[in-house]
């Protein structure tokens, strides 16, 4: 008897549902996204939309960068400085095959004790080229090249510089782990030509890990406004410091060189097209001058840091 009534039940449901052209409704998803039928789970993480890092012209960036080294010892060496570039971008055949170039001029202003032999104000006046292929799915080359005036404007002795990086990229996990090789010429008198070796680890769209010379860095994504913009904040470590070609007090040309290991940490805001701006502090050890032939060093004090910057 029991049978015999839920058969009846089942029976007119069906019924109804084909004389009322329906058809019985599936059960609601709870976090699936509906691509037909059936119902498919999707990664929400794989059809978020990333920003473009380049602009759809010629004309890629106008920068401008700004910031000092202010010295927390003996108060023997501060610094400021203002930085300004262009930058173009041209494909060659494809955008797999990137050519950039991008001038670049940067002052110095040096404020250091009577006791220390270091121009006011140093120059440096550069042209940046920047290549990029793809050679497969997962290698790629990099390679960049840039020569440069660095001096006091005094002296044109050895102030001629290049700064050259070669790159092999591989994928070894495909947009999660890139390993990279190569070398890199510094354009300084106190560093040869180094190898250049690291990795780029992105275990998840939030978090990026760059450790690559001379600057190794932690990314972390606070937030994110769809295609438009995203908000990130990040700790690094790095090299810092230059070469310049200058003239001492005794009127004989010198190479000086800064250097110095910079912890840094900051906040910088990313828009669609590789626009944005930054902010970062941090701390300088081990901070050095040098002077080339006269084969003297000197130890500065550690120094607070404070730069920021705006890109087109």
């Amino acid at each position: 008897m029991r049978r015999l009534f839920c058969f009846i039940v089942v029976s007119t449901l069906w019924l109804q549902s084909v004389a009322g052209g329906q058809q019985p409704l599936p059960p609601p998803p709870s976090d699936d996204v509906l691509l037909g039928d059936p119902y498919v789970r999707i990664d929400l993480e794989e059809v978020e939309v990333e920003l473009a890092r380049f602009k759809k012209q010629a004309l890629q960036s106008v920068s401008l960068t700004a910031g000092g080294l202010f010295d927390t010892g003996d108060g023997d060496l501060s610094s400021s400085f203002l930085e300004a570039s262009i930058g173009s971008g041209i494909p060659l055949g494809s955008l797999d095959n990137i050519l950039g170039v991008t001038p670049r001029a940067r002052i110095d202003w040096i404020d250091a004790a009577p006791s220390i032999d270091i121009p006011s104000e140093l120059y440096q006046f550069e042209v940046q080229f920047f290549y990029r292929s793809v050679l497969n799915e997962r290698l790629s080359t990099i390679f960049v090249f840039s020569p440069s005036i660095r001096s006091d404007l005094k002296t044109s002795d050895r102030a001629f510089r290049i700064f050259a990086l070669g790159l092999l990229n591989w994928q070894y996990i495909p947009d999660r782990l890139t390993l990279s090789g190569g070398a890199v010429v510094l354009g300084r008198a106190d560093l040869p030509v180094l190898p250049a070796v690291g990795l780029i680890w992105t275990p998840r769209r939030t978090v990026k890990l760059d450790l690559r010379f001379p600057r190794s860095t932690l990314f972390y994504r606070l937030a994110k406004d769809g295609r438009r913009s995203e908000l990130w904040t990040y700790s690094c470590v790095g090299l810092g410091g230059n070469t310049w070609a200058v003239t001492r007090r005794s009127g004989e040309t010198d190479e000086l060189s800064t250097r110095d290991i910079r912890l840094m940490v900051g906040i910088e805001k990313r828009l669609d097209g590789g626009g944005g701006w930054f902010v970062e502090a941090g701390y300088a050890l081990d901070r050095r001058l040098e002077y080339e032939r006269a084969d003297s060093q000197r130890k500065l004090s550690n120094a607070a840091l404070l730069t920021a910057g705006w890109r087109y």
